[in-house]
């Protein structure tokens, strides 16, 4: 198994049948996490989380994020730092919200899906 094949096997593990994975013409992979539970101060409880991994994963880190359903906002009902609503994902189209945030070290020898799903889940709690 590949690395990519194994941190996939291990989301599986985590979040079973609420894993999707589509293999995208470039090679990278689209990953849905669906039921995914976003912490208190959002303006939804469970939502879709989609990020992709890109072709030459680990060497090329993920980048970016996106949650539907789109429009995501905060409790207070403002927009979420650093995200829009109109950035389509490479190679799929527009959907859900598209969060700017990026993974500030990146190793590819230590890191995995898992870690960056870490970051999601930083960026994320507390709500901003």
């Amino acid at each position: 198994m590949n690395r990519l094949e194994l941190d996939l096997a291990e989301l599986r593990t985590i979040y079973g049948n609420d894993l999707v994975v589509q293999v995208l013409p470039s090679g990278a992979r689209l990953i849905e996490i669906r039921n995914y539970t976003l912490p208190d101060g959002w303006s939804e409880k469970n939502a879709t989380l989609i990020f992709v991994a890109p072709a030459g994963f680990p060497g090329a880190q993920p980048d970016c994020f996106w949650i539907e359903p789109r429009g995501l906002r905060l409790v207070n009902g403002s927009t979420p730092q650093a995200s829009n609503d109109s950035n389509p994902i490479p190679e799929i189209g527009q959907r859900g919200t598209w969060f700017s945030w990026h993974v500030q070290a990146w190793n590819p020898n230590r890191d995995s899906l898992l870690t960056y799903l870490r970051v999601i889940d930083q960026r994320l709690e507390p709500a901003r």
